[in-house]
This record gives structure tokens, sequence and C-alpha cells, in this order.
């Protein structure tokens, strides 16, 4: 009896053994099917649902009776009210207009002194009812109140070896943004995103312009240049309030939430870009030196580029805008007649996407409704109002 139960346990561990190793050559079978997986694939995140628009508003001119035309839109804020700020480069002021779009008053006029603006390089942001616009060609900050009272007018420090600044008062400091240097710009691509605190100065990012460098050969001379690709700067930066900075790495989709105060600037979440970076299409890259040499070969014939530098990849983040909840939209590189904007939350996790024209060019967001610039079929620039549908 002894026996026939032994005889059995042994059958039975012999069962149980081959069991075992069944499970473990489907389990290091499975396991190679997966590792042999693009690691795209292997931690891919779920695909964020898409959002539509429509068109609530177009609006061409500030008055609505054909005496006032918008002529160069450079940035739109919206406030609580519904009065939109318009900043007008050309004319070195704000329209403010109500919902319908009808001129309600103007802020600032063309100068030099206290309240004035030098323009054409402007940029305005809106905080706590207060105008903050960047008087770039004159290196200051010019304040106001929405009634178009003028506050102040203070000098916006900067590198001068890195061209124009927009300057923004944060708390403990001011963020600072410098645009890629003109005279060295095969050594200095780049805008850099400052945080001026306490006397020191920290870069909190540089940004890779999405520029082709090239040297120009004719037959009696070569000089180098650049143009613009179409590929999208590689990154971009947005501000809420005087506390919360935010940098989208265009290249590798990264994104840091950053709050600042007197002692610097602390990461406090980090999120990626649902989409994955991807190397540019040899394709897309010969398009755009065939288009550039062409446009040289018309005025010499005998002119060769010799590209010294471009993009390695389409940018996928190229803007940047904080909307009215705290929501963060970023916005990549135009493909085709669009631009896949991600929204993520205050707490940095994905909401949802909008695909917006590539004409179209996102300024602010409040509720559901999307405020940006674009230019009609005449060449005229218009605001144009969307809203987001239901989903």
């Amino acid at each position: 009896m002894r026996q026939w139960y032994g005889g059995s346990e042994t059958r039975c561990r012999t069962k149980d053994n081959t069991e075992r190793r069944r499970r473990w050559r489907t389990l290091w079978v499975f396991g190679a099917l997966i590792v042999s997986e693009s690691p795209a694939v292997l931690f891919a995140q779920p695909v964020p649902p898409l959002r539509s628009t429509r068109i609530v508003r177009d609006i061409t001119e500030a008055n609505g009776d054909g005496k006032y035309f918008l002529t160069d839109i450079s940035s739109i804020r919206s406030s609580p009210s519904g009065a939109l700020f318009v900043l007008d480069r050309r004319e070195a002021q704000v329209l403010v207009l109500d919902t319908l779009g009808r001129l309600m008053r103007t802020i600032g006029r063309r100068g030099s002194g206290p309240g004035e603006l030098t323009g054409p390089a402007l940029s305005m942001q809106l905080q706590d009812s207060l105008l903050f616009i960047s008087d770039l060609s004159a290196r200051r900050l010019v304040v106001f109140r929405g009634d178009g009272s003028h506050v102040r007018t203070v000098s916006a420090g900067t590198q001068s070896s890195a061209g124009p600044v927009i300057a923004i008062p944060s708390r403990g400091g001011q963020v600072e943004v410098t645009s890629p240097s003109s005279v060295n710009f095969r050594d200095d691509l780049f805008s850099r995103v400052l945080f001026r605190y306490a006397e020191r100065i920290d870069t909190i990012a540089a940004i890779p312009a999405g520029l082709f460098t090239f040297t120009v050969q004719q037959r009696k001379s070569s000089h180098p240049s650049f143009a613009a690709t179409g590929f999208g700067d590689g990154g971009a930066w947005a501000v809420r309030s005087d506390t919360l900075l935010v940098h989208a790495d265009g290249y590798t989709g990264r994104i840091r939430w950053l709050v600042l105060n007197s002692n610097g600037a602390r990461v406090v979440y980090t999120a990626s870009m649902p989409s994955r970076p991807a190397p540019l299409p040899r394709t897309e890259f010969d398009s755009v030196r065939a288009r550039l040499e062409a446009s040289y070969k018309k005025r010499d014939p005998s002119t060769r580029l010799i590209i010294t530098g471009a993009p390695a990849q389409r940018s996928l983040a190229t803007q940047a805008v904080f909307d009215a909840a705290g929501n963060l939209w970023v916005g990549g590189a135009p493909s085709g007649q669009t631009i896949r904007w991600t929204v993520f939350s205050p707490r940095a996790d994905v909401l949802y996407t909008v695909a917006l024209s590539s004409a179209f060019r996102l300024s602010d967001v409040r509720g559901n409704r999307l405020y940006g610039r674009t230019i009609d079929a005449d060449g005229v620039p218009v605001i144009r109002v969307l809203e987001l549908t239901p989903p």
C-alpha cells in the first residue's frame, strides 16, 4: 500500500512539474513577443477624446461701422465680463471690445513717454485686471489698469546679446523671454526662458528655433543665412497669474509645471504629450530645401545652398496657453491644414485634444470660448471666436 501510494505521489509530482514547464514556456514566448514590439506600443497611453469647435464670430472692424479696421493683431486677452483686450502692434495701442466686437475704448498710444508704446514689437499679458505690455523695442514694461489708466513703466532688464525680451512680473521676481540672436545666429538659435529673482537669473529653458541654417554659395560670393521650416520651434512656455510657469519640450514631449517665488523655481508636476516624437521624413527635409533654393535661384541661377543645420523632427509643442480655469493647452507644429492641441488639467492629467486650423493662432481660452486671430481670403486680419461643442 505504501509502495503504491509512493508511486502515485511520484506520478503526481511528475505531472505537476510537466505542467509548470509548459506554463513557463508559454510565459517566455509571450514575453518575447512583447519585448519584440516597439516601446511606443508597449507603453502606449490611452488615446484622449477629440473635441470639435464651431465658429461663433469673426471680427474685422473694431466698431462695426467701417471707421476702424484691425491692422496687426499681436495678442488677445479675455476678461471675466466678456470684454476683449486686443493689442494692435502697428497702431501701438490696445483696443477694448465688447462681447459683440464693438470698440469701447483704446489704451495707450504711440510714443516714448509714460503710458506710451513705441511698437511694433509688443506683447501683452492680463493679470488680476492689470495689463502688462512688454515694449520690446524700448526694453521696458508698461502697466495699465483695465479702464485704461497708466499704472507704471519700468525697465525690463535683459542680456543685451540675447535680443529683445518679454518681461512678465511674477511672485518674487520676473520672467523674461529672450529671442535668438540675429547677429550670432549660427551659434545661438535659442529662445531662453529666464527667471530673475533676488539678484539672480536662472535659465528655466533654452528653446531651439525651428530653423534651417545654410550657406548661400553664388558665383562671386557666399554668406550664411537662415529660414523658417514650418516644423515649429522646439518648445513652448506659458505663465499663469504670478506664480506658475510651464515649459513644454517640443522634441521630447515632456512638460514641466514650475512654481515661482523669491527662492527660485520648483517643479511641481510633470507630464508627457500623448503622441511620441518621430524623426523628420527625408522627403519633407528635401522639400523645404528645394523651396528655399528655388527662391534664391530666381535672383541668381548660380545659387547653391549648403545646409548646415536643421530640426531633426517636427515639434510636438510650439505653443502653450493657460485657460481661465488653469487648464494648459499645448499645440504642436502644423500637420497639413491642422494643429492638434492637447489639453491638460491643473494637475497635469490629459483631458482631451482639439484639432484647430493651422491658420488660426490661439491666444486665450475662457470657458468653452476660444479666442485667436487669423487672416481672411483678402488678407485682412480677423479676430475669430470659437466655441467647443459638447463631447
